[in-house]
């Protein structure tokens, strides 16, 4: 039977393909970078409610939305947990909205980000059954909140095929053509 494909699952793909043989199919586990424990001390931060509301201020932000904090949603194929879910009960809407522990990049934001944000709103729309047009990721040490357009999932089906084929086939993929990310990798003494 195969495992359930996470967020943290495209994540990583998408980061580097090994990643995903690595923890899938050897099932080695996964250690934790400084800065992966330094955003999840903030991801803490985030859930004591005095935080919360500082989050999602701005000049898009719809103080009529309804906010709902730490969802898990799961299907028989996907799981996932989504910090804070902010929802428009009157068109059934809702906006998946990361927390992240960096300034924003030059590009908008990193590939990885948006597709975790797709991959949340599939599964919003698959088990909430909300429309999911858009979602927000809120930068903490730059204070930025930007709007992601959600509308085209397409990236995020061909990714979940490839994911699934390194751990169905269990197929060893190439690594990823960035360097950085080999040193930067917690499994970089077996690449």
């Amino acid at each position: 039977m195969m495992p359930k494909i996470t967020a943290a699952d495209i994540m990583n793909y998408e980061y580097c393909p090994r990643i995903v043989y690595f923890t899938k199919v050897l099932k080695l586990p996964q250690t934790k970078s400084a800065k992966q424990y330094k955003g999840l001390e903030k991801d803490f931060s985030f859930k004591k409610d005095t935080n919360r509301n500082k989050i999602i201020k701005g000049k898009n932000y719809n103080p009529n939305l309804k906010k709902v904090y730490n969802i898990s949603l799961e299907t028989e194929e996907f799981a996932t947990k989504i910090d804070c879910l902010l929802i428009n009960d009157l068109i059934k809407e809702a906006y998946p909205l990361q927390l992240k522990y960096s300034k924003k990049p030059r590009c908008g934001c990193y590939r990885t980000q948006k597709l975790q944000l797709m991959f949340e709103a599939m599964l919003i729309e698959k088990v909430l059954k909300y429309k999911v047009p858009y979602g927000y990721i809120r930068y903490i040490l730059s204070n930025d909140l930007i709007k992601v357009n959600l509308e085209n999932k397409q990236l995020l089906y061909e990714t979940i095929e490839k994911v699934k084929d390194i751990i169905k086939n269990e197929v060893y993929p190439s690594a990823t053509k960035y360097k950085r990310r080999l040193i930067d990798n917690c499994y970089r003494r077996i690449y």
